[in-house]
């Protein structure tokens, strides 16, 4: 295996965090899960954000931002990394909105953040949409984070209608703690797998997965202001044999943040999720398609 595949196979990783006021491995965090009627300075809401109402240089009217993302903000636009915030200027002049920095990735202008920029051909690219990698989070920041958005999280999955989206939240989670993945947009994801699948534990050694597995991804973004985002869940389920042989048998799924499924092997919009099955068949042929966890965030089987 040569060295550019065996870094995708692990993924990018860069540690993250956030909290309610609380400390997480010696680190204090500050999120809130709802948003409070005194807007804090760090905020997306406050007036630092150039779409605010009270903002002299407000440029919403002519923007991606007309909506105003501030007028009926969502439980995951609380979670904000303080740290992050904090070490940001406020300029509220300096990008004509709050979607320039991050189109894709941490988006609070658009309700399916691929949809309509760069990133849509293929959403979990490398690409221009990706977190800004200065101002990384640590560990404990990125968990607090995924414990801040978590509720948020599984209500716009769950609007999806897919039966996956509900049940994948109580099975056994095989990462420590988030970590960055290169092969999904750069976003920060979570593993698991149901019982069927739990030979996914072995990794490398799991070999070739019975019908019926199946392995779940949940994503956030993370801007380089904190600021906390929703990204996809990619499904992954292994289908009876012979249903289809170009994916291994794998169906892959992508669900939206906004509850939309962007696309289903063999069936509604297939040919959207086809580069999934591109890049898991060329990277991970003698892993049944199943790219891992990096070594130093796996949870001992």
């Amino acid at each position: 295996m040569n060295s550019f595949k065996g870094r995708l196979l692990s993924g990018t990783v860069i540690p993250l965090m956030i909290g309610l006021g609380v400390a997480i491995g010696g680190v204090g965090v500050a999120i809130t899960a709802d948003v409070p009627e005194a807007v804090a300075a760090d905020h997306p809401c406050s007036p630092c954000n150039p779409c605010a109402a009270a903002s002299p240089c407000s440029p919403c009217a002519a923007s991606p931002c007309a909506a105003n993302p501030c007028a009926a903000a969502s439980p995951a636009a609380a979670c904000v990394i303080p740290r992050l915030a904090q070490a940001q200027p406020c300029a509220p002049c300096a990008p004509a909105q709050p979607c320039a920095a991050n189109p894709c990735a941490a988006n609070p202008c658009a309700a399916n953040p691929c949809a309509a920029n760069p990133c849509a051909a293929n959403p979990c690219a490398a690409n221009p949409c990706a977190p800004v990698e200065s101002g990384e989070p640590t560990e404990a920041e990125a968990e607090a984070a995924y414990d801040c958005i978590a509720d948020a999280m599984q209500a716009a999955y769950a609007k999806s209608g897919h039966p996956v989206a509900a049940a994948y939240i109580d099975w056994p989670r095989y990462n420590k703690v988030p970590y960055r993945s290169e092969t999904h947009g750069n976003r920060y994801v979570n593993n698991y797998a149901n019982d069927v699948a739990k030979d996914y534990g072995a990794f490398e050694d799991a070999g070739v997965m019975p019908a019926g597995s199946v392995v779940a991804k949940n994503s956030f973004g993370v801007s380089a202001k904190g600021q906390v985002s929703l990204g996809p869940l990619f499904v992954m389920e292994k289908m009876p044999a012979g249903f289809n042989p170009a994916s291994a048998d794998w169906r892959y799924t992508m669900i939206m943040p906004d509850g939309g499924i962007y696309g289903t092997t063999k069936g509604a919009s297939s040919a959207k999720v086809q580069f999934c099955v591109a890049c898991h068949m060329g990277l991970a042929e003698d892993t049944d398609s199943l790219l891992f966890i990096p070594d130093e965030y796996r949870i001992s089987p």
